[in-house]
């Protein structure tokens, strides 16, 4: 694993972090299901964070 200053990986996880979460957006934008897409949205990341840990 090549050597990169923290500020790096911090600006590659809150890139990911974005991506996927307009991702997530876009998916139950265009789903409509009976449950709230923001709660849906806000399990995905807490379940992604929780992995990162």
């Amino acid at each position: 694993m090549p050597q990169m200053a923290p500020s790096m990986w911090m600006i590659i996880y809150v890139f990911m972090f974005f991506m996927i979460f307009i991702m997530m957006n876009l998916l139950f934008f265009y789903q409509d299901d009976t449950s709230s897409p923001k709660e849906s949205s806000l399990l995905y990341v807490n379940k992604l964070s929780l992995m990162w840990q």
